[in-house]
């Protein structure tokens, strides 16, 4: 796997979308995974992604050790959730009923290997008391209720609670947003059995009024810190000692794996060059590690990501994951006020020192400038007829835009008759643009009465469009190419090639912000009466996405205007009231003078 230091938590978090976006339409489009340049292709790890993770099935709710009861009092009523005013608590135990001595006189053993002489049940939750360091990371908010009535939006920020501690994040309220990105870590100490409740809220921040609550969740703690499941901290798919993707558990995969072998009374593993043995078990190992130090820790991995296949004591351990929790109020039983996606991590207070927190604080986005250059088109649909002659022809211009409001259009090449145009201009336009998250960042205030400016992120999506110029009538529609850039279909080298095969979607893409520039031919496409498309000619442009901070160093000037002006089209045309064309090789310094008995109604220079 090629490192990158430029991959970050985010970079394995948008992964894990893309990973999950494949799953749901299943399929394994090489185009997710491409790039500019093959050779340099990165792995991003993803990490697993659930709903309440006490509600997967492989976990049993976490109650393999401690079975939560609710307790009430007075008569039992219809509905034990509605009856609130009933609810004394909870009893958390274990309950187990057995025949003993065994029908058969046989000899019984536990699940951990022990004599059932002493007990089936032998591992009992410790009677003392546990301090642990929680950590909680938020990463955002999705379909959050809407709270302000003129906005349609919320500004959510959160409030966190365990036990005794309490924590208010009002200072990093996010405005005007109902799927905030939080990126925050909040470090709790608990103290169990008392503070066994996480409890995490959304509020609504009001600078006029009291704030509202958009929902809560809750995660009962101590139950995943005692399953066997593991629940502490997730386990990674690779471990790695360095970059993004560092192991962020206290315990090391062998160390992992040496206390459960002992914790259900199992030989010690032996790691072999190509597998690892416990007792009669084989677990065989493939993967090329050049570390031995290193290589034992991978094998130990293998083994802990298939501890559900050990017979008797095995059970599926909690993978490196994100939980999508629903979130509630109670003014509205009954209804999802939207979703949080958190992790927690719990290590006991003891010798050894956590790890440092993941840093999962959202990167900011860039300032991008995106530059085209049309330099010409061919096999343009031809839709007027000459007066004199009735020979078809065009008056060929190009639109372009990434955002509405920065429409740009070329100059526009009188009288095709083949298709072909010939413009030398270059749009200019300006964009925040997030490289984790390949989208463009708008912020604007939706009325003159906002305080704050709304942030919406959008695909960043180049639009174009090649009309047909009509001076008394309205223009004529021939043909268009929209190009995603950061998956950009990669284009041919040549006219020739150019045909609607290259925006399939199952071909290779390149990411316009890491090749930086492209030149090709594209395909315009436009739709037929029978709602098919069609090609509508070809397009050739040249494609450069720079910084903001590199585009004010070497700025450029739109259309053909100087900096860096752009030299005139070799090709120019000359329409004359008799509608006959003369196709000219002049250099833009020649002065042109009106020919008697003609007028010119365009020149091409």
């Amino acid at each position: 796997m090629i490192k990158d230091d430029t991959l970050d938590w985010w970079s394995k978090y948008f992964a894990s979308i893309e990973e999950e976006r494949r799953k749901k339409h299943s399929t394994t489009s090489p185009s997710s995974s491409s790039s500019s340049d093959s050779s340099n292709t990165v792995q991003k790890v993803a990490v697993a992604t659930f709903k309440e993770l006490e509600m997967q099935k492989e976990f049993g709710e976490f109650q393999d050790r401690l079975t939560t009861f609710k307790l009430w009092k007075g008569r039992k009523a219809e509905d034990f959730d509605d009856d609130t005013e009933g609810f004394m608590g909870k009893f958390k135990g274990h309950i187990s009923m057995y025949r003993w001595p065994h029908p058969e006189n046989l000899s019984c053993k536990t699940r951990h290997g022990r004599d059932a002489v002493n007990g089936i049940c032998d591992d009992y939750v410790p009677q003392q008391s546990i301090r642990l360091l929680v950590r909680l990371y938020v990463i955002k908010g999705i379909n959050l209720h809407p709270k302000d009535i003129l906005s349609g939006k919320s500004d959510p920020y959160l409030r966190i609670s365990l036990g005794k501690m309490y924590i208010n994040d009002k200072k990093n309220h996010i405005p005007n947003q109902l799927n905030p990105t939080f990126g925050r870590v909040f470090e709790l100490e608990a103290t169990f059995p008392q503070d066994y409740l996480l409890s995490i809220q959304v509020w609504d921040h009001d600078a006029t009024s009291t704030d509202d609550l958009i929902g809560e969740t809750q995660i009962d703690i101590e139950n995943r810190f005692y399953s066997r499941h593991r629940a502490k901290c997730g386990l990674a798919k690779t471990y790695e000692t360095s970059g993004y993707n560092i192991w962020r558990d206290r315990e090391k995969p062998t160390q992992i794996l040496d206390f459960l072998c002992k914790k259900n009374n199992l030989p010690t593993p032996i790691y072999d060059r190509e597998e690892v043995r416990i007792g009669k078990h084989r677990f065989p190992f493939r993967m090329n590690v050049c570390n031995k130090v290193d290589r034992e820790e991978c094998m130990a991995l293998n083994v802990l990501h298939q501890w559900q296949e050990f017979p008797i004591c095995g059970c599926a351990l909690v993978p490196e994951h994100i939980e999508r929790r629903p979130l509630f109020n109670a003014a509205r039983p009954g209804l999802e006020q939207g979703r949080l996606e958190v992790w927690v991590d719990m290590f006991p207070v003891g010798n050894l020192p956590p790890r440092p927190a993941v840093n999962i604080t959202p990167l900011e986005p860039e300032e991008y400038e995106i530059r085209v250059i049309v330099w010409n088109t061919e096999d343009v649909p031809l839709v007027e007829s000459q007066f004199l002659t009735g020979e078809k022809s065009s008056d060929i211009y190009v639109k372009g835009w990434i955002l509405q409001e920065d429409r740009q259009k070329t100059d526009v090449h009188y009288n095709s008759l083949t298709g072909e145009g010939n413009f030398n201009w270059r749009f200019v336009f300006r964009l925040v643009y997030s490289k984790s998250e390949n989208v463009m960042v708008v912020r604007k205030k939706l009325s003159i009465f906002a305080t704050n400016e709304t942030e919406e992120k959008l695909p960043c999506r180049l639009h174009l469009e090649v009309w047909d110029s009509d001076h008394f009538s309205a223009d004529d529609f021939l043909g268009a190419l929209t190009l995603n850039l950061s998956k950009m279909p990669r284009g041919s080298a040549n006219s020739k090639n150019c045909t609607m095969k290259l925006l399939e979607p199952k071909l290779p893409t390149v990411n316009l912000f890491k090749a930086t520039r492209l030149k090709a031919w594209w395909p315009l496409v436009r739709r037929t009466e029978n709602v098919d498309y069609v090609q509508a000619g070809k397009i050739e442009m040249e494609l450069s996405a720079l910084r903001g901070v590199e585009a004010n160093e070497n700025p450029v000037g739109k259309g053909r205007k100087p900096p860096q002006e752009l030299p005139f089209p070799k090709v120019r045309y000359l329409q004359s009231a008799n509608n006959f064309r003369a196709r000219l090789e002049v250099s833009p310094q020649v002065t042109i003078l009106p020919l008697s008995s003609f007028t010119l109604s365009s020149i091409r220079v």
